[in-house]
């Protein structure tokens, strides 16, 4: 029997997968392949092979949201879940409040398991940070106190689709959804406007060309010293933070929550199952093997990718060597996908993408950059409206 799954490419849990099924081979006899490709190109690949006629993945793993356009493809996994007694203890509480159906007829239908989830990270330098502010108004200051010398407050990985969950986070601290329930955008309101401007001004704390930094970028300036706040993704930096050939911050940091409970777009990846497979039962039994809670903790720690489990992140050796995590766990815990259950996502990220690059490089002001994604998400709704209330 031959498996095949359809998967990100390069990413921190391909190797984990690919180790997972060597061993279920071994247990098994079954073999499972993975087919690693670029995050862009997921998308029009999966969509390419359902189109097909003759597809031929079993499983995907990747982001939630590229379920939502393919939902009629993928095998509901609620029986399995029973029939296998599988573990849902545990989670993240996001992966249980979003991680089901939410569009009509669809609630509490689950699609996939977690295999990791992650939201933006804010590192911080303890040896210049006594105590991280709770308002971002004390964020700001400090930033602001802590750019001198040729050091900065800040860095980010500030091409445009990394806005979005830094805009995010200061957006979402204020209360506001991102759209009313009948599918009216909210993007462009007073909130939203604000929003922006907040993470325009903080432009003044960060590095001069970092518009044109990505991940990398980013981390490496904290690596260096060069800054004192990180915000970014943990994948691009955790495993080197305490490499002394790497990192000039061994022990001198931590992690913290955004200020006024703010969030940036939680994500989480799931293994999901085609229901025109023809090994059902097997390929759950794979990805309750991967998921399952035995494995989320060797992904925590031999992978150094975030498991969506966080209940093992409080175990005494899961402590012992990254004390950090409970404040993570903290930060997740308030964690909000972008848009959940809507097929139109990826252009409307996209949308919201360009807007913000375009408010942040003074080719537009904050209003003007937010009235065109609002504009723009309008037309994308009226393609394709949905017939059930948006909620977050």
């Amino acid at each position: 029997m031959v498996l095949r799954i359809l998967g990100q490419g390069g990413i921190a849990y391909e190797p984990a997968l690919r180790q997972f099924a060597i061993e279920f081979e071994e247990m098994t006899g079954a073999r499972v392949e993975y087919d690693g490709q670029p995050w862009e190109q997921l998308m029009p690949k999966l969509q390419a092979d359902l189109a097909s006629g003759k597809p031929q993945y079993d499983m995907f793993a990747g982001d939630i949201e590229f379920q939502y356009p393919v939902y009629p493809s993928l095998l509901p996994l609620n029986d399995l879940i029973e029939k296998y007694d599988y573990d849902m203890e545990g989670f993240a509480e996001p992966v249980y409040n979003y991680g089901e159906g939410v569009s009509g007829g669809l609630e509490g239908v689950r699609f996939g398991l977690p295999i990791r989830i992650g939201a933006s990270w804010v590192f911080y330098r303890t040896d210049l940070i006594d105590e991280f502010p709770d308002t971002w108004e004390d964020y700001d200051a400090m930033l602001a106190e802590l750019t001198t010398d040729g050091k900065y407050g800040l860095a980010f990985a500030g091409v445009n689709v990394q806005l979005v969950k830094l805009f995010l986070a200061r957006y979402w601290s204020q209360g506001d959804p991102l759209m009313t329930a009948d599918w009216e955008p909210l993007i462009n309101s007073e909130k939203g406007v604000k929003a922006l401007t907040m993470l325009k001004n903080d432009l003044n704390h960060a590095p001069p060309c970092i518009l044109g930094w990505d991940n990398p970028d980013a981390s490496a300036a904290f690596l260096n010293g060069d800054v004192a706040v990180l915000e970014g993704w943990a994948s691009f930096i955790a495993p080197d933070l305490q490499d002394p050939e790497k990192s000039q911050v061994v022990d001198k940091w931590a992690v913290a929550k955004y200020p006024e409970n703010g969030t940036g777009n939680f994500t989480q990846h799931n293994m999901d199952i085609f229901n025109t497979t023809e090994n059902p039962d097997a390929a759950f039994e794979f990805i309750a093997y991967a998921t399952g809670p035995e494995n989320a903790k060797r992904l925590l720690m031999e992978y150094e990718e975030e498991s969506p489990r966080v209940s093992i992140w409080s175990d005494e050796d899961v402590l012992a060597e990254k004390p950090f995590l409970p404040d993570v766990a903290k930060a997740y815990a308030v964690g909000k996908p972008f848009t959940p259950g809507l097929p139109q996502w990826l252009e409307m990220f996209v949308a919201l993408a360009e807007g913000l690059s375009s408010g942040m490089a003074d080719q537009m002001t904050p209003q003007e950059a937010l009235d065109g994604v609002a504009e723009r998400w309008s037309d994308l709704i009226e393609q394709a409206r949905p017939d059930w209330e948006y909620q977050e």
